[in-house]
This record gives structure tokens, C-alpha cells and sequence, in this order.
């Protein structure tokens, strides 16, 4: 048998398994730990280590890429071009606030091992230059989900090139110590087998196979948004944060039917953690003395401002929850408001 990292068939093969009989809600993995834009600077780079430890997607590509690979040296390079790009567009997109549809980078990074599959299945590449590209694109395409889970988790204005510095640190230690497993693993069980060139095409097999369900998965949800009553006038769902962190804070917690709040300062205070109010124009006068009066007394965590494009009443929003009220039901609205506030600390 050659030298080529012939390692790699039963780890490929091990992980295909495992990717095939895991929930649908792991297939879309986010990472540890809730919404905080508070979190301690050195708190990121555990972070971006457990969620490659156990992000199978990225290590099933790797994996893949790695039995392609003709030999050691090839398969380092190929995986140091994975690595400068998902680098490349995690600090790029973070930096720049660039929000991509979750569902739709996890469907490609699905199809990503799809390729792999299907190119280790129609035998070993003969175009290098193309296979090089291709996992730098795809490194790509990996960083962007990477930066779009980090931002979910809610980040500061300052400090934000050391956390995600930090967090990309993680997952380069994550990567080489999963390869470490993949390899100490994967000797150990190819000087087992009589021949183990024989389970290169199987291995290619089920990465297509994983790839395809995961990809369909992801692709076709089973169902709409959990909702959660809030009362009998209010009905609370998931939501996407907030797709910009540009503005600041407004400099009132209360804005009356005819006034105007500045759209980037209440997407900014989303972000933030504090809880939006948003009411249309037309409210009966006693609902809006109500939530004016919720807005501006007690809690300092709530922002109230008029909408004439909503078709609601009431919607309040924070960074990953939305509560739409069909009046202004001020017990609901605080239940939803300090539930929040509750989720927030440590």
C-alpha cells in the first residue's frame, strides 16, 4: 500500500456513519452558548474550538479532502488553502457585519461534500490547480457560515477584531486536533484491515450520501417557527438578530405616533439586547398611554416606537425573539421583556 494518507478511509467512513444518523436540528449547527454581547474577550476562542471540534460538516469536508490528497504533503496544502479561506471571509464578513441566510450557507456546505464524494468516487483528481481551487472556494463558503453563527451570538463595537481573531484561532486548533484524531484513529484501523484500499470507494460513498441528506435537510425544514402564547393578545416566535450594527442609541426610550425613530439606532439596540417596541400610528389614545407607560418607567431595557408600514398593532423584537400583540397587552409584553433580560445573564 502507498504512502499516500490512506489514514483517512476509516475516519471518512466513521464520520459519514455518524453524520447519517444525527437529528435534523444537528445538521444546521450553531455554536455554544446564548446571546451576550458582554462575553469575556478570552471566552471567544473556546468558542471557535468546540464548534469545530464538533462541527462534523467541516470535518467530513476535511476528511474528504484529505483521502483525495495524493500524498502528505498535498493534503497539507490542500487543507492550509481550506484554512486561508474560511479565515479570509470570517473576519471579512464579521468585520463588515455581512449577514448571509444561515440555511442557505449550511445547504452549500452540505453540497461541498457532495463534490468531494462524488470526485474521490470517479477516482483520484488529475486537474490539482482545479481541486485547489475548489477547496479554497469552499473555504470560502465555510468561513461565511462560521461568521454568520459568531454574529448570532451578538458582538460589541469595540474589540471586534481581537474576538474574532480569537475565535478563528479556536478553530484552527480545533482543525488540527481533530486531523491529530483523524489520523492517530485512522492508522490504528487500516493496519487492521487486510484491504484497505478497498474501503476508499465506500468511504467516498457515504460523504455523497451525507452530503445529499444533509443538504435536503436543511433545505426543506420540517416546520414553520416554535410559537409561545404570551397571554391572550400576544404570541411570541424565533427570529433572526439583527442584520446591522450601524447607529447608536436613540436618545429617547419613548417615540410618540408622529414622530420618527431612527431605523439604524433601533436595529443597533437590538443588537445591544434591549427589546423594541414597534406600534402603528393609529392606536387607540389608552393603549398608547399604556405603552408609554411600559416604556418608560421600570425596566431602562425597552425602546417604543411607531411603525406605519407594520400591519400589527404591537410587535416587539429582541435579537433573536419577536412578540407580535394584537393590542397593547402590557403583561405579555413585560413577561416577554423580562424572560429576555432573564436569558441574558450568565
Amino acid at each position: 500500500m502507498s504512502r499516500r494518507p490512506q489514514f483517512a478511509l476509516a475516519a471518512t467512513a466513521a464520520l459519514c456513519a455518524a453524520s447519517l444518523v444525527l437529528p435534523a436540528s444537528a445538521l444546521a449547527h450553531g455554536l455554544s452558548g446564548g446571546y451576550d454581547p458582554s462575553r469575556p474577550i478570552p471566552d471567544y476562542l473556546w468558542l471557535g474550538f468546540w464548534h469545530m471540534v464538533a462541527g462534523w460538516d467541516h470535518l467530513l469536508f476535511i476528511a474528504g479532502v484529505v483521502l483525495l490528497s495524493e500524498s502528505v504533503r498535498t493534503a497539507a496544502k490542500l487543507i492550509s488553502l481550506f484554512a486561508v479561506g474560511h479565515s479570509l471571509t470570517l473576519l471579512t464578513a464579521t468585520l463588515a457585519g455581512w449577514r448571509l441566510d444561515p440555511t442557505l450557507v449550511d445547504a452549500v456546505i452540505a453540497l461541498s461534500l457532495v463534490y468531494v464524494g462524488v470526485l474521490g468516487l470517479r477516482g483520484r483528481p488529475t486537474n490539482a490547480s482545479a481541486l485547489a481551487a475548489a477547496v479554497f472556494g469552499f473555504g470560502l463558503v465555510h468561513g461565511l457560515g462560521l461568521s454568520t453563527r459568531l454574529q448570532d451570538l451578538g458582538l460589541p463595537d469595540g474589540g471586534l477584531v481581537v474576538r474574532v481573531v480569537l475565535f478563528n484561532v479556536g478553530v484552527e486548533v480545533g482543525q488540527l486536533v481533530a486531523l491529530a484524531v483523524m489520523v492517530g484513529v485512522g492508522m490504528l484501523v487500516v493496519r487492521r484491515l487486510r484491504r484497505p484500499a478497498e474501503a476508499q470507494r465506500p468511504a467516498f460513498a457515504m460523504l455523497t450520501v451525507a452530503g445529499l441528506v444533509a443538504a435536503a435537510v436543511i433545505s426543506f425544514p420540517a416546520g414553520e417557527p416554535e410559537t409561545v402564547a404570551r397571554g391572550s393578545a400576544c404570541t411570541e416566535r424565533q427570529a433572526q438578530p439583527p442584520q446591522s450594527l450601524a447607529g447608536g442609541h436613540p436618545p429617547k426610550r419613548f417615540y410618540g405616533p408622529s414622530e420618527t425613530a431612527p431605523a439604524q439606532d433601533l436595529a443597533h439596540v437590538v443588537g445591544d439586547g434591549i427589546v423594541v417596541v414597534r406600534y402603528r400610528p393609529d392606536l387607540p389614545e389608552q393603549q398608547l398611554l399604556v405603552l408609554w407607560r411600559f416604556a418608560t418607567t421600570g425596566s431602562r431595557y425597552v425602546v417604543a416606537a411607531p411603525d406605519r408600514a407594520q400591519k400589527m398593532p404591537v410587535r416587539a423584537v429582541a435579537a433573536t425573539r419577536e412578540l407580535t400583540c394584537t393590542k397593547v397587552d402590557r403583561a405579555g409584553l413585560a413577561s416577554f421583556r423580562n424572560d429576555w433580560l432573564a436569558s441574558l445573564r450568565p
